[in-house]
C-alpha cells in the first residue's frame, strides 16, 4: 500500500483508529457452518448480520446492508434491482454461494451459475451469517468465496407479530412490504410480502450518453414459512419463496450503449419440504429435507430506428436437491455433522447434470482450544469424483480468540459452459482452491472488540475463454492475498462509531494483471448519535479504491476510486413506531462501479415501519 493511500486513510479516520465499534453482551449463536456455535468458540471466520441491525435498516434490500462490510464489493449494473455481483475477498462473483433456509439460490441456468443479490429482498429475514474463505467441505461447489447464510423469520408466540413498512425517494421509487408471524396449536407460520418499483436512471451512464432514457424496474416478493409439530421429536416444515422481476436494461456501459427497447422478466421459485427429528433433549437432530429452485430469464430486444436488430432468448434453470443430515454429540465436547446429498440441475435446452456427495464434519471445543476438522467426497457426472477438506483450529487468550484454517474449494463449470452452441467445452475440468486464513478477535474491555485477518486464497484451473474464438476454457492460476481489520465499539453514552478496513492484493498469474473490479483498498466507517430517546442521526463514510476493469471493445482499462457520504435521520415515535429521512451520496459524486454504468446522483428517501 503506497504512503499516499496511508495519508489518505488518517485524513478519512483519524477519530475512528483511536477508538471504535459495537458489541452487545447477548450470546449469539451462529450455524453458517452447519453446526451451531457461540460465535465466540467457532474457529470458523463468521459475519452475523442480526434481526436488529436488518430491522434497523431503512434499506430493505441485500446490496445496501451488505455494502456496510469492506471486504465486500458490490458491483451494480444500474439502479436498485438491477443486475448485481458480489465479490467476497476478491474472488470471483459466482464463487460466493447463497443459501436461504438451507436451499441454494443459485441460478443452473446462469453462465456462471451465480446468483444476483441485487433482487433480493430482506423482507422476513431474521438474520444474515457470512461464512468467510473457501468452504467447499460443507456446502460443495461455488463456495471458493465464502457463504451467504439467509434465515427466515419464525414465529415466536401465540400472539400475532409482525412488521409492515413504506418509503418512497428519488427516481419515483418506493418501497412497501409487511411480514406476519404467528403461533396456532401446533403450526408456526411466517408470511411476508414486498412490492418495489422505481422509474431509475439511464443504466448506461448518462454522462457519456446524453439525453438517455431511464431504466426502471419492478420487483414482487413473497415468502411462507410454515412448521408443524407433529409430537415432542418430530416436526415438519415446508418453505416457499417466489420472486418475480421486471426490469429495462441497456446494451452494456459506455458511449451509445443508451437503448430503450431491451427488458429482462425473471421469476424465481425456491422451496423445501423438511421433516426433522430431536434426539436426546436436543443435544442432536436429524433433517431430511427436499428443496427445488426453478429460475427463468427472457431477454426481449425490440427493434427502432436506431437499433434495427430485435431478438428473444429464454434462460431456465432447475435445481432438485435431496439431504439428509445427522448432527449430534458422540463425546460431551466433540459435535459431529454427517451429511449426505443429491443434486439435479437442469438447464432449458434439456441438458442435465447429476451430483452426489458426503461428507462429515467435526467441531471438538475444549478448555482452551477449538478444532474444526473434515472431508467430504463429491460424484459428479461430468467430473467424477472431487475431494474436499478442511482443518481450523482456535486458542483461547484471557481476552479473544487466534484462529487459523486451512481450507479447499472447487467451482465446477456451469451447463452454459459445458454445452452452450459453439462456445460450450465438455472437457472442462473444476476449479479448484486454497484458503489459509489466521484471524484475531480481541475483547478490549466489555464494548470494544476488534479483528484481524490475514487471507490467500489460490485458485487453479480458472475458468476463460479464448479472446478469439470465446470458447470456453480452463486457463491458469489466480492468487488474492489481504488484510481484514474491523472495530466495534459500544458507548454509553449517545456517540457510537464503527470501522472497517480491507486492503486487497490480487492477480491473474497467466495474463500477469489485476483481477477486474476488486479495489485494492475498501474502507467503511459509520458514526451513530443519539441525539436524544427519540431523534437520531448516522452517517456513513466509504471510500473504494482503484480496480481495473474491461470497455466495450475487451480493453483493460482502470476505473477511479471514489469517495461516497450518506446521512440518515430517524424519528421514533415509541417502541414500535420509526420514521426515516435518508440522503444517499450527500455530495453528488460521479462515480461508476462498473465501467459505464450509470450509478445516479444524490437521492433522498423517506419512510416509516411498524412493529406490531
Amino acid at each position: 500500500m503506497s504512503i499516499d493511500v496511508l495519508a489518505l486513510l488518517c485524513k478519512l479516520f483519524p477519530f475512528i483508529i483511536l477508538t471504535t465499534p459495537a458489541l452487545a453482551d447477548d450470546i449469539i449463536v451462529i450455524t453458517a457452518d452447519r453446526i451451531k456455535s457461540e460465535s465466540t468458540k467457532t474457529s470458523s471466520d463468521v459475519k452475523l448480520i442480526s434481526e436488529k441491525e436488518i430491522q434497523n435498516s431503512t434499506s430493505k434490500t441485500l446490496p445496501e446492508l451488505l455494502s456496510r462490510e469492506s471486504d465486500l464489493y458490490i458491483a451494480s449494473s444500474g439502479q436498485s434491482n438491477s443486475n448485481t455481483s458480489l465479490f467476497l475477498r476478491g474472488t470471483d462473483s459466482s464463487h460466493t454461494l447463497v443459501v436461504l433456509d438451507d436451499i441454494v439460490m443459485n441460478d443452473p441456468g446462469n453462465p456462471n451459475r451465480q446468483f444476483d443479490i441485487g433482487k433480493l429482498s430482506l423482507n422476513n429475514v431474521e438474520k444474515i451469517e457470512i461464512l468467510k474463505g473457501s468452504q467447499g467441505l460443507a456446502y460443495g461447489s461455488n463456495a471458493i468465496g465464502g457463504v451467504i447464510v439467509i434465515t427466515t423469520k419464525k414465529a415466536r408466540s401465540e400472539e400475532p407479530h409482525g412488521q409492515y413498512y413504506a418509503n418512497t425517494g428519488s427516481y419515483k421509487t418506493a418501497n412497501a412490504g409487511a411480514n406476519f408471524q404467528k403461533k396456532t396449536g401446533r403450526l408456526s407460520s411466517s408470511f411476508g410480502i414486498d412490492l418495489f418499483s422505481t422509474e431509475g436512471f439511464s443504466a448506461a451512464n448518462e454522462h457519456v450518453n446524453p439525453g438517455a432514457e431511464k431504466d426502471g424496474s419492478k420487483r414482487v416478493t413473497v415468502d411462507l414459512n410454515s412448521t408443524y409439530d407433529i409430537s415432542e421429536e418430530y416436526d415438519a416444515g415446508f418453505i416457499v419463496r417466489y420472486n418475480h422481476t421486471d426490469a429495462d436494461l441497456d446494451k452494456g456501459g459506455g458511449a451509445g450503449s443508451d437503448d430503450p427497447n431491451d427488458t429482462l422478466k425473471e421469476e424465481e421459485l425456491y422451496s423445501r419440504v423438511q421433516l426433522r427429528r430431536s434426539w436426546n433433549s436436543g443435544n442432536a437432530e436429524t433433517k431430511l429435507g427436499f428443496n427445488q429452485s426453478r429460475h427463468r430469464r427472457k431477454f426481449e430486444v425490440n427493434a427502432d430506428n436506431i437499433h434495427p436488430e430485435s431478438s428473444t432468448s429464454l434462460s431456465k434453470g432447475i435445481l432438485r436437491e435431496m439431504n439428509l443430515e445427522h448432527v449430534y454429540m458422540p463425546a460431551l465436547n466433540l459435535t459431529q455433522n454427517i451429511n449426505l446429498s443429491y443434486q439435479h440441475e437442469a438447464d432449458q435446452s434439456g441438458h442435465i447434470n447429476e451430483n452426489m456427495s458426503a461428507f462429515i464434519y467435526h467441531q471438538l471445543d475444549l478448555t482452551k482450544s477449538i478444532f474444526n476438522f473434515g472431508v467430504r467426497i463429491d460424484h459428479n457426472q461430468i467430473f467424477n469424483e472431487h475431494l474436499t477438506y478442511k482443518g481450523a483450529t482456535g486458542y483461547k487468550t484471557r481476552s479473544g480468540l487466534i484462529k487459523l484454517s486451512y481450507s479447499t474449494g472447487f467451482r465446477a463449470p456451469s451447463l452454459n459452459q459445458l454445452y452452450t452452441p459453439i462456445y460450450g467445452n465438455k472437457n472442462l475440468v473444476p476449479e479448484k482452491s486454497k484458503s489459509i486464513d489466521l484471524s484475531y478477535d480481541q475483547n478490549w474491555g466489555e464494548t470494544l472488540k476488534s479483528t484481524s485477518t490475514l487471507f490467500y486464497t489460490k485458485i487453479n484451473e480458472r475458468f476463460s475463454y479464448d479472446p478469439v474464438t470465446f470458447f470456453n476454457t480452463n486457463r491458469g492460476s489466480a492468487e488474492i492475498s489481504g488484510l481484514e481489520q474491523n472495530f466495534q465499539k459500544e458507548w454509553s453514552g449517545p456517540l457510537s462509531q464503527s470501522l472497517s478496513l480491507t486492503l486487497l492484493k490480487t492477480r491473474d498469474l497467466s495474463r500477469g494483471e489485476r483481477l477486474a473490479r476488486r479495489p485494492d483498498i475498501n474502507a467503511k466507517t459509520n458514526v451513530d448519535y443519539d441525539f436524544t430517546d427519540q431523534h437520531s442521526a448516522s452517517y456513513q463514510l466509504s471510500y473504494t479504491g482503484n480496480r481495473t476493469d474491461v470497455d466495450n471493445a475487451g480493453n483493460t482499462v482502470l476505473a477511479s476510486s471514489y469517495l461516497l457520504s450518506h446521512l440518515t435521520y430517524k424519528y421514533k415515535l415509541n417502541e414500535k413506531n420509526e420514521f426515516f429521512l435518508k440522503v444517499k451520496n450527500l455530495f453528488n459524486k460521479n462515480y461508476e462501479e462498473i465501467y459505464g454504468f450509470g450509478t445516479g446522483g444524490r437521492s433522498l428517501s423517506a419512510g416509516a415501519q411498524f412493529l406490531f
